[in-house]
């Protein structure tokens, strides 16, 4: 059996689990993605040789996420890829999701009715508001622009509030970085930027009835892309109270006696040290209370 043939029985046995998964929120039909899915492996012979469980796992996750191969609308492709498995390295095949496909899902659950993702380019004027306003960009589309300074998202969610997110090109280049392939940033280093920002600003966004393929689809990304660099909690930690002193009865008579004198207070005294209820009765008694 050729490598051609081994790939397209590949589809097909990737059929009940597609119709399984797909059934629950009947999104994506078989009949149509496994149409799209063998266009796309008549166009591309490295998909052919790809290993045929990494071609099930590819349909399984269109089902899974609920978005179609359509290549007119482009929000997922099959791609070829190469992994290195011991001392060889296996072609396979990777659902890769675009932004618009992101996009699409997050307007899909509901809790969010606009998401927009630009790119900022050096010669760009671009003034950021804050996180709960629309940034005003001013760009000339036709000109030189410059290379890119960072990216924002932003998103109007279905109560109407807007919420923007930016990311510097420090931060996208770390995500870069963090990568499991550099061929398709370099391919298409702003979409790239684009899905990083969305993926990003979705963390802040409102959760829909969708939230679970929303998840499920930034898990395939993550899968096939890497995950973001976990950013460091650069919060500092609360320092822990220190423990008060035990205090006796003579020493807080003393006490009593410098505070009556102006020469201490009542708040400084328990501030230092751990009073039993007799002592406080004591303070109460003395009128210090």
């Amino acid at each position: 059996m050729s490598n051609e043939l081994t790939a397209y029985g590949a589809v097909e046995l990737g059929r009940e689990q597609f119709e399984l998964i797909a059934s629950k929120e009947k999104l994506v039909s078989w009949a149509e993605e496994s149409q799209f899915a063998v266009q796309a492996l008549n166009k591309n012979t490295m998909l052919q040789q790809c290993a045929p469980q990494s071609l099930q796992e590819a349909i399984t996750n269109v089902a899974a996420i609920g978005l179609t191969l359509n290549p007119a609308y482009g929000y997922a492709y099959l791609v070829p890829d190469s992994i290195k498995a011991g001392n060889q390295w296996i072609k396979v095949c990777q659902l890769r999701v675009s932004f618009k496909g992101l996009v699409k899902i997050a307007i899909d659950s509901g809790a969010i009715k606009f998401v927009r993702a630009e790119i900022v380019k050096q010669n760009d004027k671009f003034t950021y508001n804050g996180p709960m306003a629309a940034p005003v960009h001013q760009m000339n589309p036709f000109a030189d622009r410059g290379e890119t300074v960072g990216a924002y998202c932003i998103a109007k969610t279905a109560d109407g509030e807007c919420l923007t997110d930016v990311m510097s090109i420090a931060d996208i280049n770390k995500i870069r970085e963090a990568a499991k392939q550099d061929g398709v940033w370099k391919k298409w280093p702003e979409e790239m930027a684009k899905k990083a920002i969305i993926k990003r600003a979705s963390k802040q966004w409102p959760l829909g009835n969708g939230a679970d393929r929303f998840n499920n689809a930034v898990q395939v990304v993550n899968d096939m892309e890497g995950n973001e660099p976990i950013e460091r909690d650069i919060t500092p930690e609360a320092k822990a109270e220190p423990e008060k002193e035990a205090l006796d009865n003579d020493r807080l008579a003393s006490g009593i006696e410098k505070i009556q004198a102006g020469q201490y207070t009542v708040e400084k005294l328990r501030a230092r040290y751990s009073l039993t209820e007799e002592q406080e009765q004591m303070l109460v008694e003395a009128g210090l209370s």
